[in-house]
């Protein structure tokens, strides 16, 4: 049995916080309750809100919710009941939409197997009693509405991420997250020299594939066309892939980074085509790396990792990359050519670290 109810809600006003990283930002909070009703306590109840990971909310327990996003927001209940003297189980889900608005405070309360959206005032005798809380928080990766989060999800002052060569005329490739809203994007780790900056410039973009064309003008610098060639399709399931880049290089350190894995999925969040699905560990500072096969080919470019699944990341799909470039006014698409090809693995890298290089906005 399914029941869809749909509230706007009267709010309580929470402070509101801006500043870098999703610990910072903008927010709301739902707070689930639980009370200790004996009656429907056998009962499991997991909480799902859209691309996020399940929870449980388990008796005279409260979970606070962080959320970014704005917007009609559907959260969904399954309910899992064991059979009562050796009667059947049952389970049923109910579905509620909230009307979030950031900056507020909400209350969603199960009581006696059911849910409802109440006022503070209603479970105030609960909050001041209950010593079981947890947190929880929206992963801003793979929001719940994403376009509401466009305005606070980018971090203002200092970032780092990863970007690497596309070609002998200075045009480098990272992600449209890691310099969406900079006012000043430097390079550095050019001829491994991680002491000078360069400044590049942004000369296209296209965020709906997570994507930018940056370009390095100084004269003083000259580039051959990256060891790799663009391998955009023909990937397969269960491929060994290779991430590179630098993952928090201010605490890692500025010595490059690659990861092994697989390609679990040839599909992202919700069976997005545009992306891969890896097992290879990525971490803050790998976006906008490169993502290659054994033979050294570009297959992707590191997008994200997920906080919903274990040991998952993506990467976008290099034929999206190469849609991108063709499509990129007054640029020269490159003939790429696959140098390193038959060298072994260690070689691979020790050629490939050559052109990739960190990124860092103010």
């Amino acid at each position: 049995m399914k029941k869809i109810v749909l509230f706007t809600l009267l709010t309580v006003m929470s402070s509101t916080l801006f500043g870098q990283d999703s610990k910072d930002l903008p927010y709301s909070i739902i707070n689930f309750i639980r009370s200790g009703n004996f009656l429907g306590s056998a009962c499991r109840s997991d909480i799902i809100l859209p691309n996020q990971r399940q929870f449980n909310l388990s008796n005279n327990s409260t979970v606070k919710y962080k959320v970014f996003s704005e917007g009609e927001i559907a959260i969904t209940v399954e309910k899992y009941c064991p059979g009562v003297n050796g009667g059947p189980s049952s389970s049923s889900s109910e579905q509620i939409s909230i009307n979030i608005k950031r900056g507020n405070e909400y209350y969603v309360f199960y009581n006696a197997g059911s849910f409802n959206v109440v006022e503070k005032s209603r479970v105030q005798k609960f909050l001041n009693r209950q010593k079981n809380v947890m947190k929880q928080e929206e992963n801003i990766e793979f929001p719940i509405n994403r376009n509401s989060i466009k305005d606070i999800a980018k971090k203002e002052g200092e970032g780092q991420g990863t970007c690497f060569l596309i070609s002998s005329d200075g045009y480098l490739i990272t992600n449209f997250h890691c310099i969406e809203n900079a006012k000043e994007i430097t390079i550095k780790g050019i001829d491994g020299d991680f002491t000078t900056r360069y400044g590049a410039t942004v000369v296209a973009s296209d965020p709906s594939n997570d994507l930018a064309l940056l370009k390095i003008s100084n004269k003083n610098i000259s580039f051959t066309n990256p060891p790799f060639s663009i391998r955009s399709n023909g990937v397969a399931q269960a491929e060994k892939v290779y991430a590179i880049g630098y993952p928090n290089a201010a605490v890692m350190g500025e010595e490059i980074k690659i990861t092994e894995g697989i390609i679990s999925a040839r599909s992202g969040v919700q069976g997005d085509i545009s992306k891969f699905q890896i097992s290879a560990a990525v971490n803050s500072g790998n976006s906008g790396g490169p993502l290659i096969d054994e033979e050294g080919n570009l297959i992707g470019i590191i997008y994200a990792k997920s906080s919903i699944a274990e040991s998952a990341g993506y990467a976008i799909k290099a034929s999206y990359l190469e849609t991108f470039l063709k499509n990129v006014d007054d640029f020269n698409f490159p003939v790429l050519t696959n140098l390193i090809k038959d060298k072994s693995l260690p070689q691979k890298i020790e050629i490939l670290k050559r052109n990739i290089y960190i990124l860092e906005t103010k």
